[in-house]
């Protein structure tokens, strides 16, 4: 498994931490201290490592989930700076794949949205196109709904907001 990343610890990145430790067990998870009280707990009860700053986190993973308020999003691209091989994905609302390569100038960008629990107990996984790579890794989460179009994703992200 890929080594994960996440930028902005609340309570939607412990549901993707909790489903990730659930699926792997041995899951190699780095986080940043965005919101710290949420880090520590999550550090706490799975065996993640909370580093110091963003960019540590994106130093030692291979897969970065970001996870800020948007207004964040200018000054977390500046301070960050992202290998060719990473893959961005976000779990920031209303933020489109276009402005996410603009803001991190990276190509490798995708948007995955955790739906509630289905009537079988799992969670669904709605996400843009992006490299076929990241679906293995969004298929531990649940069933995996890939969208072509990126209108697709709008429509679905506000339904379930």
């Amino acid at each position: 498994m890929k080594r994960v990343g996440i930028l902005g610890v609340d309570l939607r990145a412990e549901g993707v931490i909790k489903a990730l430790f659930k699926a792997a067990p041995d899951a190699q998870v780095f986080l940043s201290p965005g919101n710290s009280e949420a880090a520590q707990s999550a550090a706490r009860e799975y065996p993640c490592w909370t580093l110091d700053n963003h960019q540590a986190v994106v130093d030692e993973a291979d897969i970065i989930f970001i996870n800020t308020a948007p207004a964040a999003l200018h000054a977390l691209a500046g301070s960050i700076a992202l290998r060719p091989s990473h893959t961005l994905i976000s779990l920031v609302p209303g933020v489109q794949i276009s402005e996410l390569r603009q803001r991190f100038t990276h190509f490798d960008c995708a948007r995955a949205l955790l739906a509630p629990v289905n009537d079988a107990g799992h969670s669904v996984v709605i996400l843009t196109a992006g490299r076929q790579d990241i679906t293995p890794l969004s298929a531990l989460f649940g069933s995996v709904n890939l969208l072509s179009r990126e209108s697709e994703f709008n429509v679905a992200e506000t339904a379930l907001r």
